[in-house]
């Protein structure tokens, strides 16, 4: 069978499946991205499209719909030229939001499409979070607006559209929602596991003898992520957890790169500004600490050794952060937002805060890391959870099946 994946970065939310189909000898699977890491997946060409050029232009929608016309433009003239060279794909397989998909039914009219949803916004409670549900000037979604239309675009051609959760499902209009299908990617449970970890030793922090670390993970600029109310905790849960240490990390790329320095700089940026408004005394700022990106081994070690681990989320797509420390069997305290509440369950594979109370927040945090020898069961809740409904290896497969399936039916190739 012949494969086309088409998404910005490569893998993307794509690497279990390009995984699965590349592995098979019979297959021919191509990869069309403009970013991604830098080895390869057995099995998988990459190619690579250049980046769309920005547009200038004063009107925000105006700027979003042409770097997506642009995008879309790019990966159509690449699609053309490999259906030039005699490639023909049974299966496409491309993000429905970033533009690149744009003109996938126009150039393989014959392909099954699957398309993996994303996003689809409206004006209720992700769009007014930040504004504790006030209104906004009616201007301020017109680029949401423009982005929509890329999904009504690739959900409508699409013959099958997959999206990761029920509350993401939730956010389209009924026409569109009963057209997806709900398959989380998943984590994988064998990698994100529990082991007895002691401290945390790793891009140059030695943590070693630290008897009680909470982590945070989370790219600090990103608002919808919730460092800054994370940030505003920390003086209240130094002074409950004395000697608790707190470390900041996330999984990504180490190397040094244009996209990755421009993050790491903002990041920086948001770290400076949350430290400058807390009141912290030097003890306490010396019991905080910022790792920023690092390797997927060190990230799992941070969560093995954490006492809790704090996960926090606008209204929004729900990421796989929160999955990967469940597995892992830590004690996780979220943001108690509608994403999070599909998965985690209060008291009974995790506990849930308050958003914005960040007394609450820190007294909630506390109150798990001074039981947490006692809410051991509570993490074995959580990881059983995880295997049960998000791991890797059976969703991949239920994926491509439930493909494999669809394709067969419409008489493709299966």
């Amino acid at each position: 069978m012949r494969i086309l994946f088409l998404h910005g970065s490569f893998p993307g939310p794509f690497r279990l499946l390009a995984h699965a189909f590349g592995a098979e000898p019979e297959n021919t699977v191509l990869f069309l991205s403009e970013t991604g890491q830098k080895g390869g997946l057995p099995g998988v060409r990459r190619l690579r499209l250049a980046p769309p050029l920005g547009h200038t232009s004063e009107d925000p929608a105006e700027r979003e719909a042409v770097l997506r016309f642009r995008r879309g433009a790019r990966a159509g003239n690449a699609m053309l030229g490999l259906r030039k060279d005699g490639f023909a794909p049974d299966l496409v397989c491309a993000s429905s939001s970033a533009g690149g998909s744009f003109y996938v039914r126009d150039i393989f009219p014959q392909a099954f499409y699957l398309a993996q949803a994303d996003w689809f916004y409206n004006q209720g409670e992700s769009y007014c979070f930040f504004n504790r549900g006030r209104p906004r000037p009616p201007a301020d979604f017109a680029p949401a607006r423009v982005r929509n239309l890329w999904e009504y675009n690739a959900l409508g051609d699409a013959d099958l559209a997959v999206i990761s959760s029920d509350w993401q499902r939730d956010q389209y209009p009924e026409f569109l929602a009963q057209r997806l299908r709900v398959l989380h990617s998943g984590v994988d449970t064998a990698f994100f596991s529990p082991a007895p970890v002691k401290g945390f030793v790793g891009g140059g922090l030695d943590l070693a003898d630290v008897d009680e670390l909470i982590s945070f993970s989370g790219p600090l600029h990103d608002t919808a992520r919730g460092f800054a109310q994370f940030a505003r905790c920390l003086p209240r849960l130094l002074e409950l957890r004395p000697g608790c240490h707190v470390l900041v990390a996330w999984p990504g790329a180490t190397r040094p790169s244009r996209a990755g320095e421009e993050a790491r700089r903002r990041n920086e940026e948001a770290l400076l500004q949350c430290r400058e408004a807390l009141p912290l005394s030097a003890e306490a700022r010396a019991r905080v600490h910022l790792l920023g990106p690092c390797s997927l081994n060190e990230y799992r070690r941070m969560l093995r050794a954490s006492t809790a681990h704090v996960y926090l989320t606008a209204p929004y797509a729900l990421s796989t952060g929160i999955l990967e420390a469940m597995a892992c069997g830590v004690l996780v305290v979220g943001s108690d937002t509608a994403p999070v509440r599909e998965v985690l369950r209060h008291g009974i594979n995790g506990f849930l805060c308050d958003f914005w109370d960040a007394q609450a927040m820190a007294e909630t945090v506390a109150g798990v890391a001074a039981r947490a020898p006692r809410l051991a069961f509570i993490g074995q809740e959580a990881r059983r959870a995880v295997r049960q409904d998000y791991d890797a290896a059976v969703q991949v497969e239920r994926l491509k099946n439930l493909v494999l399936e669809r394709l067969a039916a419409r008489g493709g190739t299966a």
